[in-house]
């Protein structure tokens, strides 16, 4: 029987990028640099905080900081490159619709990039434990809300990426939209919060980014379908 044309291009966009450099990085790298942070910062003043939060809280805030823009760039070189290559026209020769591609491509960005944060926050909470922190509830509670809240925002970091890598065939021009207009777009879900709107709705928000996140995608592969490849 013939595998289905369009979880084969999923597949295939998902080992791209786990074998990616950026990815190893992702994955090995940066989790090393940011338990050493740690280690170093560990019972210190940063920013007027302490520093000597729990690992895991340390590992959250830094791949918050970092998951969502990487996740946004790497969708969005990778496209223009690909069209610049022309790629493209021998991949819309496989039996499927021009839009799934840059489906395929954010499940694989927005997949790898939400697992290298799971693994890096997993280490913190192994960390915590190896310095005698017991995990509370209340603490695992904050956690996991830590991991909904990046995965919808690099959920949303990663679609407004992908607008960008569709509407632009340059590099630099797709880079600096995603640094100077596609974060400020992924900050947006946040904005309520902020402003002491919906403080206690974190769910709510969460859906609501999702649901964003959607409506991102979908613009995303409707420009797809429409422009030159």
């Amino acid at each position: 029987m013939p595998r289905n044309p369009t979880w084969l291009l999923v597949r295939d966009e998902l080992i791209g990028f786990a074998r990616s450099r950026v990815m190893l990085v992702l994955w090995i790298v940066l989790p090393c640099v940011a338990l050493a942070g740690f280690l170093l910062l560990r019972g210190r003043v940063l920013h007027g905080a302490r520093a000597d939060m729990s690992a895991a809280a340390f590992m959250s805030f830094l791949e918050s900081s970092l998951a969502s823009t990487a996740a946004a760039l790497m969708i969005a070189v990778d496209l223009v490159s690909e069209r610049n290559r022309n790629v493209y026209p021998l991949l819309v020769i496989r039996p499927v619709r021009r839009e799934v591609i840059v489906w395929a491509k954010f499940v694989a960005v927005a997949g790898c990039v939400a697992i290298a944060c799971v693994v890096s926050i997993s280490l913190g909470v192994v960390v915590d434990v190896a310095y005698g922190v017991t995990p509370t509830a209340a603490g695992l509670s904050a956690t996991g809300q830590a991991l909904v809240q990046m995965t919808a925002l690099i959920a949303l970091s990663t679609a407004a990426g992908a607008v960008f890598g569709v509407l632009t065939r340059s590099i630099v021009v797709a880079v600096l939209l995603v640094l100077y207009v596609g974060q400020n777009v992924a900050g947006l879900v946040m904005l309520p919060v902020y402003l002491g709107v919906l403080r206690d709705q974190f769910w709510l928000l969460m859906a609501l980014a999702g649901a964003l996140a959607v409506v991102v995608l979908w613009l995303a592969g409707r420009a797809f379908r429409r422009v030159q490849l």
